[in-house]
Protein backbone atom coordinates (compact mmCIF):
# COMPACT_ATOMS: atom_id res chain seq x y z
CA UNK A 1 0.00 0.00 0.00
CA UNK A 2 1.46 3.47 -1.05
CA UNK A 3 1.73 6.58 0.67
CA UNK A 4 -1.72 8.19 -0.99
CA UNK A 5 -3.55 4.44 -0.08
CA UNK A 6 -2.43 5.17 3.50
CA UNK A 7 -3.53 8.49 3.48
CA UNK A 8 -7.22 8.05 2.64
CA UNK A 9 -7.75 4.96 4.79
CA UNK A 10 -6.77 7.63 7.44
CA UNK A 11 -9.17 9.95 5.79
CA UNK A 12 -11.50 7.35 6.04
CA UNK A 13 -10.63 6.02 9.37
CA UNK A 14 -11.70 9.63 10.57
CA UNK A 15 -15.15 10.25 8.58
CA UNK A 16 -16.10 7.21 10.15
CA UNK A 17 -15.29 8.08 13.84
CA UNK A 18 -17.10 11.25 13.12
CA UNK A 19 -19.99 9.50 12.04
CA UNK A 20 -20.24 6.90 14.30
CA UNK A 21 -19.97 9.93 17.38
CA UNK A 22 -22.00 12.34 15.72
CA UNK A 23 -24.80 9.83 15.62
CA UNK A 24 -23.93 8.27 18.90
CA UNK A 25 -24.52 11.94 20.89
CA UNK A 26 -27.51 12.87 19.13
CA UNK A 27 -29.47 10.53 21.09
CA UNK A 28 -28.92 11.50 24.12
CA UNK A 29 -28.12 15.14 23.57
CA UNK A 30 -29.40 17.96 20.99
CA UNK A 31 -27.51 17.65 17.73
CA UNK A 32 -27.22 20.48 14.56
CA UNK A 33 -26.30 19.99 11.39
CA UNK A 34 -23.83 22.50 9.95
CA UNK A 35 -23.70 22.24 5.73
CA UNK A 36 -21.56 25.32 4.30
CA UNK A 37 -19.72 26.72 1.58
CA UNK A 38 -16.70 28.26 2.01
CA UNK A 39 -14.85 30.49 -1.24
CA UNK A 40 -11.52 32.23 -1.22
CA UNK A 41 -9.36 34.10 -3.57
CA UNK A 42 -6.11 35.04 -2.80
CA UNK A 43 -4.86 38.38 -4.83
CA UNK A 44 -1.39 37.65 -3.55
CA UNK A 45 0.60 35.51 -0.95
CA UNK A 46 -0.70 38.17 1.47
CA UNK A 47 -3.88 39.19 1.01
CA UNK A 48 -7.40 36.61 0.47
CA UNK A 49 -10.76 37.36 0.39
CA UNK A 50 -13.62 35.67 0.95
CA UNK A 51 -17.17 34.24 1.79
CA UNK A 52 -18.78 31.76 3.60
CA UNK A 53 -22.32 30.84 3.08
CA UNK A 54 -23.02 28.23 6.29
CA UNK A 55 -26.53 26.62 7.11
CA UNK A 56 -27.66 25.43 10.75
CA UNK A 57 -30.23 22.67 10.46
CA UNK A 58 -31.58 21.79 13.89
CA UNK A 59 -32.13 18.13 14.95
CA UNK A 60 -35.32 18.60 16.92
CA UNK A 61 -37.41 21.00 14.50
CA UNK A 62 -36.86 21.49 10.65
CA UNK A 63 -36.20 25.14 11.33
CA UNK A 64 -33.50 26.65 9.09
CA UNK A 65 -30.36 29.61 9.69
CA UNK A 66 -28.65 31.55 7.45
CA UNK A 67 -25.45 32.65 7.70
CA UNK A 68 -23.43 34.69 5.09
CA UNK A 69 -19.75 36.26 5.98
CA UNK A 70 -17.60 38.25 3.53
CA UNK A 71 -14.22 39.09 4.59
CA UNK A 72 -10.58 40.08 4.01
CA UNK A 73 -7.08 38.85 5.46
CA UNK A 74 -3.53 40.33 5.17
CA UNK A 75 -0.82 37.91 6.64
CA UNK A 76 2.46 38.59 7.27
CA UNK A 77 5.73 38.42 9.58
CA UNK A 78 8.19 35.20 9.53
CA UNK A 79 8.02 32.19 11.99
CA UNK A 80 10.75 31.74 14.60
CA UNK A 81 11.58 28.70 11.32
CA UNK A 82 11.02 29.21 8.53
CA UNK A 83 8.08 26.67 7.13
CA UNK A 84 6.95 26.24 3.48
CA UNK A 85 3.37 23.87 4.22
CA UNK A 86 -0.37 23.40 3.48
CA UNK A 87 -2.80 25.30 6.32
CA UNK A 88 -6.55 23.96 6.57
CA UNK A 89 -7.57 26.87 5.23
CA UNK A 90 -5.46 26.86 2.01
CA UNK A 91 -5.08 24.69 -1.21
CA UNK A 92 -2.18 24.81 -1.80
CA UNK A 93 1.63 24.88 0.13
CA UNK A 94 3.57 28.12 0.71
CA UNK A 95 5.88 30.31 3.08
CA UNK A 96 3.85 30.77 6.43
CA UNK A 97 3.02 33.91 7.86
CA UNK A 98 3.41 34.21 11.65
CA UNK A 99 0.79 36.50 11.71
CA UNK A 100 -2.79 37.06 10.04
CA UNK A 101 -5.71 39.57 10.48
CA UNK A 102 -9.15 39.14 9.36
CA UNK A 103 -12.19 41.97 9.28
CA UNK A 104 -15.19 41.20 8.08
CA UNK A 105 -18.97 41.45 7.77
CA UNK A 106 -21.84 38.60 8.76
CA UNK A 107 -25.57 38.60 7.91
CA UNK A 108 -27.49 36.46 9.36
CA UNK A 109 -31.48 35.07 9.32
CA UNK A 110 -34.09 32.05 9.65
CA UNK A 111 -35.08 30.65 6.49
CA UNK A 112 -38.73 29.44 5.73
CA UNK A 113 -42.11 29.42 7.89
CA UNK A 114 -39.66 30.77 10.35
CA UNK A 115 -38.19 33.92 8.62
CA UNK A 116 -37.68 36.38 10.96
CA UNK A 117 -37.79 34.61 13.86
CA UNK A 118 -33.81 34.95 14.06
CA UNK A 119 -31.67 38.09 12.28
CA UNK A 120 -28.33 39.33 13.40
CA UNK A 121 -25.79 41.58 11.58
CA UNK A 122 -22.20 41.39 13.17
CA UNK A 123 -18.90 43.04 12.21
CA UNK A 124 -15.75 41.11 13.40
CA UNK A 125 -12.41 41.50 13.79
CA UNK A 126 -9.71 38.70 14.61
CA UNK A 127 -5.98 38.36 14.67
CA UNK A 128 -3.87 34.87 14.58
CA UNK A 129 -1.06 34.13 15.44
CA UNK A 130 0.61 30.86 13.96
CA UNK A 131 4.08 28.76 15.04
CA UNK A 132 5.46 25.13 14.82
CA UNK A 133 6.00 23.31 17.03
CA UNK A 134 8.55 20.47 17.12
CA UNK A 135 7.81 17.29 18.22
CA UNK A 136 9.93 14.48 17.74
CA UNK A 137 7.16 11.73 17.40
CA UNK A 138 4.44 13.35 15.38
CA UNK A 139 7.19 15.47 13.50
CA UNK A 140 6.08 18.96 12.84
CA UNK A 141 2.88 20.94 14.55
CA UNK A 142 1.38 24.12 13.64
CA UNK A 143 0.38 25.24 17.01
CA UNK A 144 -1.97 28.99 16.21
CA UNK A 145 -3.94 31.50 18.50
CA UNK A 146 -6.99 33.58 17.62
CA UNK A 147 -8.26 36.43 19.14
CA UNK A 148 -11.63 37.49 18.08
CA UNK A 149 -14.42 40.49 18.44
CA UNK A 150 -17.73 39.88 17.19
CA UNK A 151 -19.97 43.27 17.50
CA UNK A 152 -23.60 42.41 17.24
CA UNK A 153 -27.03 43.31 16.61
CA UNK A 154 -29.49 40.96 17.05
CA UNK A 155 -33.47 39.93 16.58
CA UNK A 156 -35.99 42.57 15.25
CA UNK A 157 -35.42 45.62 17.05
CA UNK A 158 -31.81 44.87 18.16
CA UNK A 159 -29.83 46.25 20.53
CA UNK A 160 -25.76 46.36 20.37
CA UNK A 161 -23.83 43.85 22.43
CA UNK A 162 -20.20 42.29 22.05
CA UNK A 163 -18.62 38.90 22.09
CA UNK A 164 -14.66 38.22 22.70
CA UNK A 165 -13.06 34.98 21.81
CA UNK A 166 -10.09 33.35 22.30
CA UNK A 167 -9.50 30.16 20.13
CA UNK A 168 -6.50 27.73 20.45
CA UNK A 169 -5.38 25.39 17.60
CA UNK A 170 -3.46 22.44 16.92
CA UNK A 171 -2.99 20.92 12.95
CA UNK A 172 -0.67 18.35 10.75
CA UNK A 173 -0.55 18.03 7.22
CA UNK A 174 0.23 14.38 5.93
CA UNK A 175 0.69 14.56 2.30
CA UNK A 176 2.43 13.65 -0.64
CA UNK A 177 3.02 15.22 -3.98
CA UNK A 178 -0.64 15.35 -4.91
CA UNK A 179 -2.81 14.03 -1.95
CA UNK A 180 -2.89 16.62 1.37
CA UNK A 181 -4.83 15.67 4.78
CA UNK A 182 -4.88 17.99 7.33
CA UNK A 183 -6.56 17.07 10.80
CA UNK A 184 -7.10 19.49 13.66
CA UNK A 185 -8.02 20.06 17.58
CA UNK A 186 -9.43 23.08 18.35
CA UNK A 187 -11.06 24.53 21.73
CA UNK A 188 -12.15 28.69 22.18
CA UNK A 189 -13.51 30.60 25.05
CA UNK A 190 -16.86 32.90 24.31
CA UNK A 191 -17.15 36.15 26.70
CA UNK A 192 -21.00 37.70 26.21
CA UNK A 193 -21.06 41.41 26.94
CA UNK A 194 -24.96 40.80 27.86
CA UNK A 195 -23.81 37.99 30.50
CA UNK A 196 -20.44 39.88 31.34
CA UNK A 197 -19.11 36.36 31.56
CA UNK A 198 -17.81 33.10 29.47
CA UNK A 199 -20.92 31.40 28.11
CA UNK A 200 -19.65 29.26 26.03
CA UNK A 201 -17.01 26.75 25.48
CA UNK A 202 -16.87 24.61 22.15
CA UNK A 203 -14.21 22.00 20.93
CA UNK A 204 -13.67 20.77 17.44
CA UNK A 205 -12.21 17.62 15.90
CA UNK A 206 -11.80 17.42 12.08
CA UNK A 207 -9.72 17.17 8.96
CA UNK A 208 -9.49 18.70 5.62
CA UNK A 209 -8.87 16.60 2.71
CA UNK A 210 -7.53 18.38 -0.62
CA UNK A 211 -9.25 17.58 -4.01
CA UNK A 212 -7.52 18.71 -7.09
CA UNK A 213 -5.92 22.34 -7.41
CA UNK A 214 -9.13 24.06 -6.53
CA UNK A 215 -11.14 21.97 -4.18
CA UNK A 216 -10.99 20.87 -0.38
CA UNK A 217 -13.78 19.14 2.00
CA UNK A 218 -13.62 19.29 5.45
CA UNK A 219 -15.59 17.58 8.00
CA UNK A 220 -15.31 17.93 11.91
CA UNK A 221 -17.77 17.46 15.27
CA UNK A 222 -18.02 20.15 17.30
CA UNK A 223 -19.04 19.85 21.04
CA UNK A 224 -20.46 22.93 22.85
CA UNK A 225 -21.21 23.81 26.28
CA UNK A 226 -23.10 27.39 26.19
CA UNK A 227 -24.57 28.35 29.64
CA UNK A 228 -27.51 30.46 27.75
CA UNK A 229 -28.09 28.34 24.89
CA UNK A 230 -31.44 26.37 24.69
CA UNK A 231 -29.69 23.13 24.87
CA UNK A 232 -26.43 23.70 27.31
CA UNK A 233 -24.84 20.46 25.56
CA UNK A 234 -24.75 20.98 21.69
CA UNK A 235 -22.82 18.30 19.14
CA UNK A 236 -22.92 19.06 15.99
CA UNK A 237 -21.67 17.62 12.77
CA UNK A 238 -20.08 20.63 9.98
CA UNK A 239 -19.25 19.39 6.31
CA UNK A 240 -17.90 22.12 4.29
CA UNK A 241 -16.71 22.65 0.51
CA UNK A 242 -13.79 24.86 0.20
CA UNK A 243 -13.52 26.40 -3.02
CA UNK A 244 -10.46 28.30 -4.01
CA UNK A 245 -9.43 30.81 -7.34
CA UNK A 246 -6.48 32.81 -7.63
Amino acid sequence: MNWQNNLQVIWLGIWLSLSFSYFGFSQNSSSEFWPETDIWFRINPSWRISSFIAITKYHESSNRDLNISLQTDYAWGKTKHSIFRKLMDDIKAQQMNAFLIRVGFMEGSSLGENAGDYTEDMLFAEIHNRQPLIIVVLSEILFSQRFRSDFRWIGQDPEFSYRLRYRAMVEKEFTDENFSIIPYLSAELFWDSRYSAITRVRVIGGSTLTWGPTLAFEGNITYQYDSYYYAQNLYALNLILHVFFE
